[in-house]
């Protein structure tokens, strides 16, 4: 990791103490399916970033009682009842406006800018995972590296150099092969180590398209088909059956395949490589993909810490964050995607870490991966009414649901061309609808603020 730069103050820090509270909700459904949709939508592109041409400290500086006539009503509204919401100024550092920022609560995923951050910090924004193949003594062993968005094919296969699927590294095994004919296939999926299903979760959520067990080695995110969102119980499985059936339409004999370790004397015969982690952190971020999240949060465990399991990845990301100067007061960690009910994150942690993107200080590649209001990802159905149309195209943000539970944060460019930085989390929520609203007005009531007066 790069040195981590010392805050001269944190969100909280600005802040008179509010005593954290830990609320106890009901056990997550999957009303966080919801929150992800069952494809990648294109990510926006750079052009498409509304505080891409304004600077933080650029415009006319906002002040609070400007923001706090903006959105005051709409934060203590009834559907927001039990919630934490801030507003920060990332050119100054100053909370324009805080109602419980330092209380810990249930914040879905939000969770995953959190994750986001670490695992660019941690493994690099340029890093590729790659999945492997090894032989030796006629055993092919098949390695996960932990890329939760290998696909079984593409149509690009038949081209040399194209992206990482299964199909292309089966086909370059075979070739490798050469002359061998019968192989056995040894899938090691051992880079992660612990349970496949985060605390808290429920059983039921692999079968509801929720997310996959949690595997070094998948692909297609461990669905059953690909028109399905249910997922297999055992992904790695699953990956080196297909693999070896592969194998054999390109003339190679397969025996028995089963899970174990590749000796370090094996020989490599091919690889392929995933996109960036950038790329992964912003597809996650838009869509909201609990797979990808689980992944990057084991590597970022393994790669720090030496345990690639969701304990490791959650103790390995607080580590980071506090080593970056971010208020994690109270801050608890059970996973990297948000759907464990067991964490409790404060607003002011999610402020701090998006007030460093929006001011560039580190984690530049998260703005990107933000989703804009009605535009793309799991906000491109929201932001449609009058009351909210201020914010279409100019809010970019995070969004987090479980059951009753609803978040939203995010930056804002205001009248001005301010950035502005939000955070919102509700608990004990009643109606997603009216929350998600009223979220919605605030992030729109911001980008119409002439917050300078």
């Amino acid at each position: 990791m790069q040195p981590a730069r010392t805050r001269s103050r944190s969100l909280a820090a600005l802040l008179s103490p509010v005593a954290a509270l830990a609320l106890i909700l009901p056990l997550a459904l999957p009303a966080e399916a919801a929150d992800s949709l069952p494809s990648p939508s294109p990510s926006p592109s750079p052009s498409s970033t509304p505080w891409s041409a304004v600077s933080a400290d650029g415009g006319a500086v906002p002040t609070p009682s400007a923001v706090r006539a903006q959105i005051d009503d709409l934060a203590q509204q009834k559907s927001l009842k039990r919630s934490g919401v801030v507003v920060v100024d990332p050119g100054t550092d100053q909370v324009l406006y805080g109602k419980q920022v330092s209380r810990a609560l249930v914040p879905a995923s939000v969770t995953k800018i959190l994750t986001a951050a670490a695992a660019v910090e941690v493994l690099g924004a340029s890093t590729r995972l790659t999945t492997k193949a090894f032989e030796q003594a006629n055993v092919v062993y098949l390695i996960g590296g932990g890329d939760a968005t290998l696909p079984r094919s593409l149509a690009s296969d038949s081209q040399p150099n194209g992206p990482a699927s299964l199909r292309r590294l089966a086909r370059s095994t075979a070739t490798a092969l050469g002359g061998t004919t019968k192989v056995d296939v040894v899938f090691d999926d051992s880079l992660f180590t612990g349970r496949p299903l985060g605390p808290g979760w429920a059983k039921r959520f692999p079968n509801a398209g929720v997310a996959a067990p949690v595997s070094a080695l998948m692909i297609d995110q461990g669905r059953k088909s690909r028109s399905s969102r249910a997922r297999v119980a055992d992904p790695a499985k699953r990956a080196a059956q297909v693999f070896a059936n592969i194998l054999e339409n390109r003339g190679v004999t397969v025996g028995r395949v089963s899970r174990g370790r590749a000796p370090d004397s094996a020989k490599e015969l091919a690889m392929v490589e995933s996109a960036t982690i950038a790329e992964m952190v912003q597809r996650m971020l838009t869509e909201s993909d609990n797979d990808v999240a689980e992944s990057l949060g084991h590597l970022v465990g393994k790669e720090l810490l030496d345990d690639g399991s969701f304990a490791g990845g959650a103790r390995a990301t607080s580590q980071v964050l506090s080593s970056a100067g971010i208020d994690t007061q109270d801050l608890a960690l059970f996973d990297a995607s948000g759907l464990s009910p067991r964490n409790r994150v404060s607003p002011a942690t999610i402020a701090d870490v998006l007030t460093d993107v929006a001011a560039e200080r580190r984690w530049t590649e998260l703005a990107q991966g933000l989703a804009v209001a009605g535009v793309t990802g799991t906000l491109a159905n929201r932001f449609s009414t009058k009351a909210t149309s201020s914010g279409r195209g100019v809010v970019r943000a995070k969004t987090g649901t479980l059951t009753g539970v609803a978040a939203l944060a995010g930056i804002v460019v205001d009248t001005d061309k301010r950035p502005l930085v939000f955070a919102i989390i509700g608990n004990n929520i009643t109606s997603q609808a009216r929350a998600r609203d009223t979220m919605d007005r605030i992030a729109s009531q911001l980008a119409k603020c002439g917050c300078s007066s």
